[in-house]
């Protein structure tokens, strides 16, 4: 999708589920993945500091739903990576960048 205009409001339209430690305490998106959608308007895009436990992801309240557009505010790094259909990516210090993760698949 190469309009610009449509872009926005494909972003402004698609939600994310996301960590609250990336959406109430601003921290840096370190792991992300995409699966199918759960529900409507669901980008299928899960976001995460990467630095949950298990206990912290155990607990439902501690994840949000938000329009993409928002987590691109908190995260603007991600941008790239939205257009990606599934996967997982992680943050890389040394490249400064995204790297796909091959070794992971989301628990069922």
């Amino acid at each position: 999708m190469n309009n610009p205009f449509a872009q926005a409001l494909s972003a402004a339209l698609n939600y994310a589920v996301v960590s609250r430690q990336v959406s109430d305490e601003n921290n840096m998106v370190g792991f992300m993945y995409r699966e199918a959608a759960a529900f409507e308007q669901d980008s299928g895009w899960r976001l995460f500091s990467g630095a949950e436990d298990d206990d912290f992801v155990n607990n439902p309240d501690n994840f949000i739903t938000i329009p993409l557009n928002e987590a691109l505010e908190i995260c603007p790094e991600i941008k790239s990576l939205l257009a990606e259909k599934q996967g997982a990516w992680e943050w890389d210090d040394d490249a400064q960048d995204y790297v796909n993760v091959t070794d992971w698949q989301p628990q069922e």
